[in-house]
């Protein structure tokens, strides 16, 4: 896991630069949302700014999704640059959200963040909520599920004979 001492780290240098290699097992996506096969790499850099922290991120990777049209396998590459800005959680009881608050992640500990959340963060978000392929994908055609399937089910038999009569 890759933790950063965040007030460590600005004490003595005023910009913080990292490359990682991040392991697929240590970014943990939702089993229904796609799967990460090879390792991500990253580069980090860090500004302290006055409400939190200016984070640019270049990553480089791929994730594996499934087409939601024809519902076969394909590979989609990782957004390759981002800006967030990470801050503490706010003291306020109720907090109203401007349109900037949408880049801003939250550090579950002050002064500190875990790059390797902030990165699954953002892969999760890129991720669209009907995957496609290709923009034209046509899908799967039901002749095409039956010509697949060996040895045929007598029970969709009646269906077959629909299809090619």
């Amino acid at each position: 896991m890759v933790t950063l001492n965040l007030r460590d780290i600005f004490e003595r240098f005023d910009v913080f630069e990292g490359s990682f290699t991040i392991p697929p097992e240590n970014l943990r996506l939702p089993a229904d949302l796609g799967e990460i096969r090879e390792p991500v790499r990253v580069y980090v850099v860090i500004r302290k700014d006055r409400n939190g922290y200016a984070v640019s991120i270049d990553m480089e990777g791929n994730v594996e999704l499934e087409c939601s049209r024809c519902l076969e396998p394909f590979s989609k590459d990782l957004p390759r640059h981002l800006e967030k800005h990470i801050e503490s959680y706010p003291r306020e009881e109720h907090v109203v959200l401007s349109q900037e608050d949408l880049d801003v992640s939250f550090m579950e500990e002050p002064d500190t963040v875990n790059v390797e959340e902030l990165v699954r963060e953002e892969i999760i978000l890129s991720i669209p909520m009907k995957p496609l392929c290709r923009p034209d994908c046509g899908g799967f055609h039901l002749a095409d599920l039956f010509e697949k399937e060996s040895p045929a089910d007598p029970r969709f038999a009646i269906l077959k004979d629909l299809l090619t009569g």
